[in-house]
């Protein structure tokens, strides 16, 4: 952990399954459970977000936005808005 930065509890409920992981890879590491996890956190949360990630949906242009209102602006009243007399 970095120097002056500070440590949060965060109670995690873990199955049985996931335990006897972790805790063959303490062994096997010879690092704590508690390492085990941080360490599993900071390796496993990019990919995961990588794989889970929802696609990105493009932007729409604005003239895409626009289209999206034609039928509503199709059917007000033409004689609210004058022609203009400029040519």
């Amino acid at each position: 952990m970095k120097n002056g930065s500070k440590s949060i509890l965060q109670p995690l409920p873990v199955d049985d399954n996931l335990q006897g992981l972790i805790r063959e890879a303490s062994q096997q590491t010879h690092l704590s459970q508690a390492e085990v996890m941080r360490q599993a956190l900071r390796i496993g949360v990019p990919e995961l977000v990588k794989r889970l990630q929802a696609p990105r949906k493009p932007r729409r242009s604005i003239l895409e936005y626009m289209d999206a209102f034609r039928p509503l602006l199709q059917n007000r009243n033409r004689e609210l808005v004058k022609p203009s007399r400029v040519k």
